[in-house]
């Protein structure tokens, strides 16, 4: 066989590949299209019997029914949607009844799968209609290997604040990432009252290694009472802790977090510096006016841009103290209030923020 014969070979074998692959594409979306057409009447049966549900017109084994009838993706799916849609006491009302019916000890076996996505189905059932005696399977949930598991689990927690699953959420803190710490936190909003004493407890342990990241937590839990325990910190001794400290002051308006706040405009960690005079600026207070301008000369150019946009959180005052940097005697401070006062007002709130 020559090249030119081997060459043709190689295309023909490589065009029909591609027919196939066009084919198994076409055959695909023919047959996922059947299925939605099967499937549509029975969601629209269920969207019915779930609106007369919420109208106190239909019994919840109507709604079971209509849930049995789909796909066990399918129904959980719509559980979910109708979930953020019923009012509290009718879903609650709800949750209990289906927390007893055989149909969702599938999803409670499913728990123990091999099959990530069949523990996934189990985590987003349970969080949505779990009873106080799934605790366990939901602690279970929530230290899933496969992150899509243990974070569907993690709604639970805005419904069933059990004190197991808070203690197990917290423990986790120092090996969750920045989004994930923030997801947790949204999901903690109704177990405050359970939470907070684990985090304060936890705060005083001042050389922990898992310090920084339960600092951010605190922070995001934005809780007034992790204020205290969260300003202790201002000097600790790890850069990465005041770090945190002066992200988390920010979101917590009281006199006693701008003077740890000024002091920590003056760290010599240049990190620590630019999340000070950050947080500076969202509270906003006016007597952060001249630590704010003392700002616009430092040696690190991020740390000028955080104080200039700061200053325009203070409103006139802030304004005239960039005014006078513009036409100030310092090359740096010129150049940067130049830069904030030229943008417009929808790009200072979105970058001030």
């Amino acid at each position: 066989m020559t090249a030119r014969q081997l060459l043709v070979v190689v295309a023909l074998v490589q065009g029909a590949l591609l027919v196939v692959l066009m084919l198994l594409i076409l055959i695909n979306r023919w047959v996922r299209g059947r299925a939605r057409a099967r499937l549509h009447p029975r969601r629209l049966r269920l969207d019915a019997t779930m609106r007369g549900w919420a109208l106190g017109e239909v019994n919840a084994e109507l709604v079971v029914r209509a849930l049995v009838a789909l796909p066990r993706a399918a129904a959980v799916e719509s559980l979910v949607a109708w979930a953020a849609r019923l009012s509290g006491e009718r879903w609650r009302a709800l949750a209990v009844e289906l927390a007893r019916r055989p149909w969702a000890a599938q999803f409670r076996r499913a728990a123990r799968s091999r099959a990530w996505w069949k523990r996934l189905q189990a985590a987003r059932f349970l969080s949505v209609a779990s009873a106080p005696e799934d605790a366990p399977t939901l602690a279970r949930l929530l230290e899933d290997p496969h992150p899509a598991v243990h974070m569907a689990a993690a709604a639970a927690l805005a419904r069933t604040p059990e004190p197991l699953l808070v203690r197990l959420v917290v423990h986790r803190v120092p090996q969750m990432t920045s989004p994930v710490q923030a997801y947790y936190a949204s999901a903690l909003r109704n177990a405050h009252a359970l939470a907070v004493p684990l985090v304060i407890e936890w705060l005083a342990q001042v050389y922990d290694p898992a310090l920084p990241r339960l600092v951010e937590f605190a922070g995001r839990l934005g809780d007034a009472r992790l204020r205290e325990p969260i300003t202790t910190h201002a000097g600790h001794r790890n850069a990465e802790v005041r770090v945190q400290v002066a992200r988390a002051l920010g979101g917590f308006p009281h006199p006693r977090s701008v003077p740890a706040l000024r002091a920590l405009t003056t760290d010599s960690v240049w990190e620590v510096r630019a999340q000070a005079t950050r947080s500076l600026g969202r509270i906003a207070d006016p007597t952060s006016l001249d630590p704010l301008k003392a700002r616009l000369g430092d040696a690190e150019w991020w740390v000028r841009l955080r104080a200039a946009l700061a200053l325009t959180r203070l409103g006139a005052s802030g304004r005239d103290a960039l005014l006078a940097a513009e036409i100030g005697p310092h090359a740096d401070a010129r150049y940067v209030a130049r830069l904030v006062l030229g943008l417009s007002s929808q790009a200072l709130a979105e970058f001030a923020a």
